[in-house]
């Protein structure tokens, strides 16, 4: 039975955010849809959550791939063209609007509250990281985004660090909202005993300013260099020149035979990458997690991964996880990733971590609550 009268969209879908909680919504009596944007990037389709697909998330005819799948009747496309670029999505926005018309209300996730704000309805935003830009930047995009979290009905906060920065702009009030993260999907599975050497697992895509790759390689070199026996299984994947740039330091640093490079995995089979590593090191710079370090923990792998002071106030805890900044601090993590039980008792902590955050069903009924008292 519904819980709710209220007809909510979630409006795209970046990184399958929206698609993971309108799944625990639906679940927990709300009827919510999703729109998802057809000119997105790659790894926001459904597909890509769902399924054993290989592809090049950079470079795929998205409106192939949603025509070629049955997707359920929750979800609908709107055929768009560029994502952020304002002239190419013009001749497409009368299509958005008459979507959306029949809905109360919106969760808006990156870019749309920026057409969304001016339907007269209320909505909230859900910030996964493009407050980065609209902080910072004042292209004719960021002034329209940074208009629609001013307009917003509450700004829903997925990434601690960036609170300082929602600060900064105009805004009504705040949610801190963590991801969903199903832990029947990501689970700990069997997989084939390895002798050594070590596993270490990076899925973060190559950006050195925001991820911190250089940080990582560094510090195994280090590793290797002190008599260590270990593999770094690297996603081959990221912006161009950081990719390139991290494929030289590794020759360079002499660590081709330690290095395995791997290509963009979609979720099932980077759940099953999660569960053949020993640890994973995610990113050493922002401060803040995205969806691979709460996977990983789900999943009982130990984590490496820099996090700030934000995260407790967030949170009210500390995810249990090696925190470490610099090269010394990710090489340290890797010695005490050599300790089998220190690895299975972090792994252990950071799936219960999980269940008190992440779960569908927790977040689910945050959202409800807040829906009932902002849009009605």
């Amino acid at each position: 039975m519904a819980r709710s009268s209220l007809k909510i969209a979630h409006v795209f879908n970046l990184a399958n955010d929206a698609y993971a909680i309108v799944k625990a919504l639906r679940k927990n009596g709300l009827d919510a849809e999703l729109i998802i944007n057809s000119s997105a990037f790659g790894m926001g389709l459904p597909m890509w959550e769902d399924m054993e697909i290989e592809m090049d998330p950079y470079n795929i005819d998205i409106g192939e791939l949603l025509c070629k799948y049955d997707l359920p009747e929750w979800i609908k496309i709107w055929w768009s063209h560029s994502h952020y670029k304002l002239k190419s999505y013009f001749p497409t926005i009368p299509n958005l609007f008459k979507m959306t018309s029949g809905y109360d209300s919106f969760h808006c996730h990156a870019p749309s509250s920026m057409y969304l704000q001016f339907l007269g309805k209320p909505y909230i935003v859900h910030e996964a990281g493009w407050i980065r830009k609209l902080a910072r930047d004042n292209g004719s995009v960021e002034k329209l985004g940074r208009r629609s979290y001013a307009r917003a009905k509450c700004i829903m906060m997925t990434n601690p660090d960036t609170y300082p920065l929602l600060y900064s702009i105009r805004h009504n009030r705040e949610k801190f909202l963590p991801f969903v993260i199903d832990p029947e999907q990501y689970k700990p599975g069997s997989v084939e005993r390895r002798e050594n050497p070590l596993l270490f697992f990076h899925p973060a895509r190559h950006v050195w300013d925001v991820k911190g790759n250089d940080k990582l390689i560094h510090a195994f070199s280090s590793f290797i260099k002190e008599g260590y026996h270990a593999t770094l299984r690297m996603v081959d994947w990221g912006w161009h020149e950081d990719t390139i740039k991290s494929k030289e330091l590794v020759r360079n640093l002499k660590l081709e035979d330690h290095i395995e490079w791997v290509p963009p995995y979609s979720k099932p089979n980077l759940i099953k990458a999660y569960n053949e590593s020993d640890a994973v090191f995610d990113q050493f710079i922002v401060g803040s997690g995205g969806t691979g370090c709460f996977e990983a923990l789900s999943c009982s792998r130990p984590v490496a991964i820099y996090l700030n002071k934000w995260n407790q106030k967030c949170f009210g805890e500390m995810p249990p996880v090696e925190n470490c900044f610099s090269i010394e601090e990710i090489y340290n993590a890797m010695i005490r990733f050599t300790d089998e039980n220190y690895r299975r008792e972090l792994g252990r902590q950071g799936r219960k971590f999980v269940f008190r955050h992440n779960h569908p069903d927790i977040i689910a009924n945050e959202l409800i609550k807040l829906y009932e008292e902002v849009f009605n």
